[in-house]
């Protein structure tokens, strides 16, 4: 009895351990696009320009600073930021698919 219950257990905890590391994996993928600054541009207009839905724009603001090392908000007409674009893996799954469909169609 005492095995089938430390058997029990140590099943129970290993697959809570894989639940746990699927759940709590991001599925995101940051697809480069490379913009230049024009004026009247601010950092919070182009990432409201280049947020998803449901993604909060401050949190895009410090994916571009970080990505182009900004340290303020300052931006320079002419000047190229590369801005990381939140995907997530249906999101790519799904654009592969349609690529694949307009090929078939050809």
């Amino acid at each position: 009895m005492k095995k089938f219950l430390l058997a029990f257990l140590l099943g129970a905890m290993i697959s809570g351990g894989f639940t746990y590391m699927t759940v709590s994996a991001s599925p995101e993928i940051y697809e480069k696009q490379v913009i230049t600054v024009h004026t009247g541009d601010t950092l919070w207009d182009i990432a409201a320009e280049w947020s998803g839905r449901d993604e909060d724009i401050r949190e895009v603001i410090l994916r571009i600073q970080k990505e182009n090392k900004l340290k303020g908000s300052h931006l320079a007409v002419g000047q190229r930021l590369v801005i990381p674009i939140r995907k997530t893996v249906a999101d790519v799954v799904a654009e592969h698919n349609e690529r694949n469909a307009r090929v078939a169609r050809l």
